[in-house]
């Protein structure tokens, strides 16, 4: 099974050139990690020792090393796999939050399952385009301790989409996204399953996601669906916004996720839009393509090791800004836990809230 991996994922391509492991985040903190490394060991196959080791939940699919890689050799898509095959031989990584999300999602699966008190009092309908807010609600409870208000996220986009003449229906379920990359496939079809066939219960022409990770799940992994979809930013480029004039003397600058610009290629979006609605980002010295991560992915191994990823990132940004603004909901968690406990000086705010607070 490892060699089929090996081959899909062309892997066997590496000239151990390590242009990966110069660019990999987790090399920085974790001097014995590299995809190169992971690689070899696969190539070497002493008796599939990989699909035991925890290495392979070090890696946070943040996709920096397919940028730089001169083969080709799609990591991604080699490291998703293998997982799934480790957990066949239970190895399953070291959870964050001792697996509560896990937990969450297959709880998701119950038709019971609600938690819809966010959306009281908001002008939402059953017009044929659909905001999913995906696990925004969960968020606010696991995370209450350190502030987190996630369905600000959700509460600012529906408001963007209301000044559009927008009343979006409204779903709050696991796209899975999580699932997939920790090897849980049987997981993430079930919940792809669902939201598929309620999405098409509810005759959507138009989807909105303020989450990459759920933008890129539906985009990538789910089965075709016959809707048009969109990250916010790329809604908001197309629209003419009235904005109310509201200036500051704060300096902004942008984090790229992970997943909408390495995964989604949506960079310039979100830079426009800020742009329209009078803020001037000031960009930090990894952005786009080569944007530092925030130092977890899909809620797994978030160690000190993370921490030292998220230092090196809220330092980047606060030499040059007072807000940092991020497009990703598990960015800004895991930016303002460290934070939390850390001294830098700069305030992080998401896209949307950003937006929200600056349309007419």
């Amino acid at each position: 099974m490892l060699d089929k991996i090996i081959n899909e994922s062309k892997a066997y391509y590496c000239v151990e050139c390590r242009k990966c492991s110069s660019a990999c985040p987790v090399t920085r903190v974790y001097g014995k990690f590299s995809p190169a490394s992971i690689v070899e060991r696969a190539l070497i196959g002493i008796d599939d020792e990989i699909l035991k080791s925890l290495d392979i939940w070090k890696c946070l699919s943040c996709g920096i090393c397919e940028e730089v890689c001169p083969s080709g050799v799609e990591f991604l898509n080699f490291i998703r796999k293998t997982r799934n095959l480790a957990r066949k031989e239970n190895n399953v990584g070291i959870y964050a939050h001792e697996g509560i999300f896990e937990s969450l999602q297959k709880l998701m699966l119950s038709n019971e399952f609600n938690a819809s008190e966010w959306l009281q009092g908001l002008d939402v309908g059953e017009d044929d385009t659909l905001y999913f807010a995906g696990c925004l609600p969960f968020y606010d409870i696991i995370f209450k301790d350190i502030g987190i208000k996630s369905t600000n996220i959700g509460i600012s986009t529906i408001k963007i989409l209301n000044s559009a003449g927008i009343k979006p229906a409204v779903m709050q379920l696991c796209c899975g996204h999580d699932a997939l990359w920790n090897g849980n496939v049987k997981l993430f079809k079930e919940l792809a399953k669902k939201n598929v066939k309620e999405i098409k219960e509810m005759k959507i022409k138009r989807i909105i996601f303020s989450c990459p990770e759920c933008y890129r799940t539906f985009k990538f992994d789910y089965p075709k669906l016959d809707v048009e979809m969109m990250h916010i930013s790329e809604f908001l480029e197309k629209e003419e916004i009235e904005w109310n004039g509201k200036e500051d003397e704060k300096t902004y600058t942008y984090h790229d996720s992970c997943r909408l610009g390495r995964h989604l290629g949506i960079y310039d979006e979100p830079r426009n839009v800020l742009k329209k609605v009078g803020i001037e980002v000031k960009e930090m010295e990894h952005n786009r393509e080569m944007a530092l991560c925030c130092g977890t992915s899909a809620w797994m191994c978030c160690d000190w090791k993370a921490e030292e990823m998220r230092k090196e990132r809220l330092k980047e940004a606060s030499d040059i800004a007072d807000v940092l603004i991020t497009s990703c909901p598990k960015c800004q968690i895991h930016f303002r836990c460290t934070l939390s406990h850390e001294g830098h000086d700069i305030e992080v705010k998401d896209f949307a809230e950003v937006v929200a607070e600056r349309i007419k």
